[in-house]
């Protein structure tokens, strides 16, 4: 039962795509003979780096909302704001840990 729930406790840690990522990261840099603090540097960076562009992209969906019901109303007509990056941070959240294993 212990095997099985520190399992689970893994898994749900590497389904996070940022620590997925900074994992990748990290284990690059391991290979790649860095020093210590730049390994924990990199991988740092890399995980922040992740969240603020997460963080970022859902700002942008939340500004430009508002702005399509604006459209709306001005123009009498309806449609979408098309925004790439904002739809793939969305899609990093909800399938990042595969996003990630296939970049590895």
């Amino acid at each position: 039962m212990f095997i099985l729930e520190t399992l689970n406790f893994v898994v749900d840690i590497l389904k996070v795509p940022s620590v997925l990522v900074g994992l990748i990261a990290l284990i690059g840099l391991v290979a790649q003979k860095k020093a210590f603090s730049d390994v924990v540097k990199g991988t740092i960076k890399t995980i922040l780096g992740f969240i603020v562009l997460g963080g970022g992209a859902t700002v942008l969906v939340g500004s430009l909302n508002p702005l399509g019901g604006m459209f709306e109303h001005a123009f009498n007509i309806q449609g979408i704001i098309p925004n790439n990056e904002a739809i793939v941070s969305i899609a990093l959240e909800k399938y990042g840990a595969s996003t990630a294993l296939i970049m590895a």
